[in-house]
């Protein structure tokens, strides 16, 4: 009786599994479940990330070219204006002034030409005295001659070359005057397709993206994939369409867009149009390289998901650290992705400054050295026409243009490399610089800055120094102010830089949104302190404009 009830009594121990095994498995699912969700959530975070640093590439490969052609056709520009004041094209005569446009430094595989309302009067490609093209010769010179006698100097599109064959060429015009300010000529000097190649490679991108120049018409200039350069590739059509909705006097526009290139690959075109030029710059990836670490990103989750859901209980700690794994490895990802965008920001910047170190060289070496065995041989000269009051005076007003050709040329050789900044540091220079500027443009600086600004290291004093160099002569040239205050300091470790004016403020563009029209010069500033996390912003009113940069300090640098 006893064995039997004993028998027919349930054991607790026995039901126990039946009712804690389901809450178990509920409770590990819902655990495995949340993991699940967060692994997935951070794989597919840092596989967002890695597609934006790629997407950020092309957009600043575009933005790095297109200041690169800028500053090709603004050394172009320079030229012109210095060979504009030569004497002996104001005297008329084109013998001489062909022997200078031949003496004249110029980049490989350009010319340049002088030419008049009919066609050209010298070109340095052919003899003194060889004929030469008319401009009825080009089935475009109206819409050209009248580009240079309304704006005074232009870019022409990409064009032909009828004395060198077979070439595509770029021209860069300035208008030339009579005394009585009608229209005589203009100068002009040709860049060709190699040069602008070029600078095209100066930009180092994968080997399966494009990138290329455009005209104003849109038609390529220069283009470049898989490490062949040419003129052939078009723009992708969907861009093409895009610019060609905009009006001409749009302010500069960058940006993206997705569509099909020329061999109907999908691709992510990022652009940006030049307002000194109206060029496009244009870098192109596939986006099946853009979006490979989304692709990635869930190839990583598809095996660790199918794992969880399989295995029981141990399979937590093992998923655990599989979890730990993949997520360090997509952390050093995304750090060396961001440490090469870093690196090649800081390239681009390097180059920038050894070029402007060696042209600096260059100039006060040799053309500034010239100019002085110039003015000493005109010496020389005045003792020997003592007898003629005229020839005497002539050389006298000749040596004044001397001296201050030789004035501007330090000035100008300073502002592309002060020499002191290495040795004194940012706080001096600076105060030098601004005296300096205050002096030659009449403007009344205020200026504050705290000696802790020497802490920062000598990259960003370098560009800090650019930016101040950029606002002050943006407020020299736009501004009309008869006052500016600048201002640096450390706070909050960080380098703060204040420039207000009080001239007038910035114009906003006729469109809607009110947009403020930028040249190159803003865009450069907001690029150099984005190379070290800093930042640009600018307030404008009708009477006055203020621009705060600021740059975070390496700890060590900083003061907190």
């Amino acid at each position: 009786m006893t064995e039997a009830v004993t028998q027919g009594i349930a054991d607790p121990r026995r039901n126990f599994p039946t009712r804690f095994r389901p809450r178990v498995v509920l409770t590990f699912s819902a655990l495995v479940f949340a993991a699940f969700i967060v692994v997935a959530a951070l794989v597919f975070s840092h596989a967002l990330n890695n597609r934006q640093a790629i997407r950020d590439q092309v957009s600043n490969s575009a933005v790095a070219l297109s200041f690169g052609f800028d500053q090709e056709v603004a050394a172009g520009s320079a030229l012109l204006k210095g060979l504009s004041s030569s004497p002996a094209l104001k005297a008329g005569d084109a013998r001489a002034f062909y022997e200078q446009l031949k003496a004249t430094p110029i980049p490989e595989g350009s010319w340049l030409i002088l030419q008049d309302l009919d066609g050209q009067v010298v070109n340095t490609l052919l003899p003194f005295g060889a004929s030469l093209p008319r401009h009825r010769d080009f089935p475009t010179y109206p819409e050209a001659l009248n580009r240079i006698r309304e704006r005074g100097w232009t870019v022409s599109g990409r064009m032909g070359s009828i004395v060198k064959a077979g070439s595509t060429v770029i021209a860069l015009s300035l208008r030339l005057d009579h005394p009585d300010g009608t229209m005589k000529g203009f100068i002009t000097t040709v860049l060709s397709q190699d040069r602008l190649g070029a600078v095209l490679r100066d930009q180092k991108l994968p080997a399966k993206w494009m990138r290329g120049l455009y005209d104003r018409k849109f038609q390529p200039i220069v283009t470049e994939r898989d490490g062949a350069t040419a003129s052939l590739i078009p723009m992708p059509k969907a861009l093409a369409a895009l610019l060609a909705s905009g009006s001409q006097d749009d302010p500069p526009a960058e940006g993206f867009i997705e569509g099909v290139d020329d061999r109907g690959v999908a691709v992510l075109a990022a652009y940006r149009r030049s307002a000194a030029t109206d060029w496009t710059s244009v870098v192109v990836a596939p986006l099946a390289v853009v979006n490979a670490p989304i692709r990635g990103g869930l190839t990583q989750m598809a095996g660790p998901t199918a794992f969880l859901l399989i295995v029981g209980g141990l399979a937590a700690l093992f998923t655990a650290r599989q979890v730990e794994r993949p997520m360090r490895t997509l952390s050093q990802q995304v750090t060396q992705a961001k440490s090469e965008v870093i690196q090649l920001s800081e390239q681009l910047l390097a180059l920038q400054e050894e070029e402007r170190q060696r042209i600096a060289r260059e100039l006060h070496d040799s053309t500034a050295q010239h100019l002085v065995a110039t003015n000493l041989r005109l010496m020389r000269l005045v003792g020997e026409i003592r007898h003629s009051p005229a020839a005497a005076k002539i050389c006298e007003e000749i040596g004044d243009l001397l001296d201050t050709a030789l004035l501007e040329l330090r000035v100008f050789t300073y502002l592309l490399h002060p020499p002191n900044l290495a040795k004194e540091g940012l706080h001096a220079t600076l105060r030098e610089f601004i005296d300096g500027f205050a002096a030659r443009t009449g403007l009344q600086a205020w200026v504050r800055v705290a000696n802790a600004v020497n802490e920062a290291p000598s990259d960003i004093q370098r560009s800090i120094l650019r930016v101040v160099q950029e606002a002050l002569t943006n407020v020299h040239r736009h501004a009309d102010a008869s006052h500016v205050h600048v201002g640096a300091k450390v706070v909050g470790g960080c380098l703060v830089v204040r420039v207000r004016d009080d001239g007038r403020g910035m114009p906003a563009s006729a469109g809607a949104g009110g947009r403020l029209r930028m040249g190159v010069g803003i865009p450069g500033m907001h690029a150099r302190l984005r190379q070290f996390g800093g930042d640009l912003k600018i307030r404008t009113r009708s009477k006055g404009t203020s621009l705060l940069a600021y740059v975070p300090l390496p700890r060590q640098s900083g003061r907190i």
